[in-house]
């Protein structure tokens, strides 16, 4: 599951970034046909729903472990969040200052940014709906899983294990018949919180179900080929909810590849690497910000040969810092947080 979702950040970074390996002209279409990268999201909201449920449906089921379970998804999510979005809005005024903040920058009206401080601004929009370091929208969105979905799946799916299996499909139902969109892809212009809730539910089933899901033949070749189609799909603009099926067998062979005990030897090798996911998450936009967006396309204009140079370096930056963050920032700062006994005992790190 780690090395899933260390792809799955991997996928993100491209998303972010394949355009300026192109000339301006082409960047239009082959943002429209690689759009379906932006379903790596939905992959992660996925491996949220089985993680939270693995570790915390027991504590979700008292008042008192349910405040820890959101202590420790703050301690884990916010220092990371308020850093890099302090850093977001220095870069940001520097780029206004120099004259590059182009159209449409990031309202830097207090209440905004106070909107995206507390993780509230996937659901109350708030000047012109671009935020500083915006892929933080997911963690918005994940708060509200975590604050009101998954106390409400745990509870149900202690006495009915297939409640969360009904929750997906009735919201996913839902969606289908209720899209107003006139395209295939119009899974991400849904809104971030209807947008989680399925991937969600449908990762919190695979823990409810995982008797079910232990019995998936070959999980590992069903891996294997379900994570290059889904590839694939992403890459030649398939229909989203095709590439977002894929993404499901994904996380359900990942998940049927743990339960077997057994992991590959590249498994054990680079798993640890999804230590990193969050930290690639939040640190990917502002990197490729400066490096590929400003110093590269904006001041150097630089060509393909050039950019693949510059595009390198970006990505080394983040892997760097991403590891740098957490070492450095992330793991003391959950220790402190974890440190404000605020209901009785101490919590564990998780």
């Amino acid at each position: 599951m780690d090395l899933t979702r260390f792809v799955a950040s991997v996928g993100i970074v491209l998303h972010h970034s394949i355009e300026f390996f192109v000339p301006v002209a082409d960047r239009p279409a082959l943002t429209d046909r690689t759009m379906g990268f932006a379903l790596f999201v939905d992959l992660f909201f996925a491996i949220s729903g089985f993680v939270i449920a693995y570790v915390y449906h027991d504590r979700a089921l008292s008042h008192r472990g349910y405040f820890l379970f959101l202590q420790r998804r703050v301690g884990r999510l916010v220092p990371l969040h308020w850093f890099t979005l302090a850093l977001a809005i220095a870069v940001w005024a520097g780029f206004v200052i120099l004259g590059y903040g182009g159209n449409h920058p990031p309202s830097f009206r207090l209440d905004c940014i106070l909107d995206t401080a507390v993780l509230a601004h996937a659901f109350v929009p708030c000047g012109n709906n671009t935020f500083f370091n915006g892929v933080s929208w997911s963690i918005s969105a994940e708060m509200v899983m975590y604050v009101a979905a998954f106390p409400a799946i745990a509870f149900v799916a202690a006495r009915y294990r297939w409640a969360p299996v009904a929750g997906l499909v009735v919201s996913a139902a839902l969606l289908v018949w209720g899209n107003q969109i006139d395209t295939l892809l119009w899974w991400v212009e849904l809104h971030p919180v209807v947008r989680a809730l399925p991937s969600f539910c449908f990762g919190a089933a695979l823990y409810y179900n995982r008797n079910w899901v232990a019995a998936l033949p070959k999980p590992r070749m069903t891996f294997v080929v379900s994570m290059v189609a889904t590839f694939s799909m992403m890459m030649f603009g398939a229909p989203h909810l095709v590439t977002l099926l894929l993404a499901y067998l994904v996380v359900a062979s990942a998940v049927a590849a743990d339960l077997s005990g057994d992991p590959a030897s590249f498994v054990r090798r680079y798993g640890p690497l999804g230590q990193l996911t969050y930290s690639i998450y939040m640190w990917h936009s502002i990197v490729i910000l400066v490096l590929m967006n400003a110093l590269g396309d904006k001041l150097l204009h630089a060509g393909p040969a050039l950019m693949l140079v510059i595009g390198g370096l970006c990505y080394a930056t983040i892997g760097i810092v991403s590891w740098f963050s957490y070492v450095a920032l992330e793991n003391p700062a959950r220790r402190w947080v974890d440190g404000f006994h605020l209901f009785g005992t101490k919590t564990a790190i998780t």
